[in-house]
């Protein structure tokens, strides 16, 4: 938060998808935390937009290159977090980097005539943290947005802290964050600074989410009715 690394709030116990061995504990943040979080991640946005599409690739392609460079232990993290087998991890790195790696040669064209949304709110279900979540993170950067995300409380609390210290090492305006869905809901979907919301899940969240949004929506609307 804030372009630093913290461990916030209560630690909630995280253990190995292969065989049940604890592997640390998953960052909790209480909803104060999170909002701050968001505030920071959407003045982050305003810099960003300015920042010319060839500097953008740039730093993309320094993250893609560190992603690279770490495939091997980012593969061995999502096996023992998430039970991928090594293969199909290497290939959900493989795809996050390819796919973002396309972006980066093929984007100018389709930036033309838009201007960047401003700050990206990010939940995706835990099943594949690189090739859905990371790669959706890079390509939103890319096109001059800054992104936060939540890890699914499922898993991919370490490969995708490994990854966004990668972002953040290249200079690009990610943040990443942890805790209860019900409890970060009012930061990441219902929140004045997030300006859009992608969501990858189960239909039972997303219908949530989606009339959470609505509900919204329409209450703000009403303020300006006369």
């Amino acid at each position: 938060m804030d372009s630093e690394w913290k461990n916030p709030g209560f630690g909630r116990h995280y253990t190995s998808a292969i065989d049940g061995r604890s592997l640390g504990r998953i960052p909790m943040l209480d909803l104060d935390s999170a909002l701050a979080a968001v505030k920071f991640a959407r003045s982050e946005a305003n810099t960003w937009a300015r920042v010319d599409l060839d500097e953008r690739r740039r730093r993309v392609s320094d993250c893609l290159a560190g992603l690279k460079q770490h495939r091997e232990l980012i593969a061995l993290l999502l096996m023992w977090e998430i039970g991928k087998p090594y293969a199909q991890a290497l290939t959900d790195i493989d795809r996050c980097v390819s796919g973002v790696e396309w972006y980066v040669e093929n984007i100018a064209g389709m930036l033309a005539g838009r201007a960047p949304l401003g700050l990206i709110s990010n939940i995706a279900s835990w099943n594949y943290p690189m090739s859905v979540l990371m790669h959706a993170v890079l390509v939103q950067v890319l096109a001059g947005n800054s992104s936060i995300s939540k890890t699914p409380t499922d898993g991919g609390l370490y490969s995708l802290t490994l990854a966004h210290a990668l972002a953040r090492r290249a200079a690009l305006p990610v943040s990443l964050v942890s805790g209860s869905g019900g409890q970060l809901s009012e930061a990441l979907v219902r929140n004045e600074f997030v300006d859009c919301l992608a969501f990858v899940g189960g239909k039972t969240n997303g219908g949530v989410i989606a009339s959470t949004l609505y509900d919204e929506k329409n209450a703000t609307c009403s303020k300006w009715k006369v």
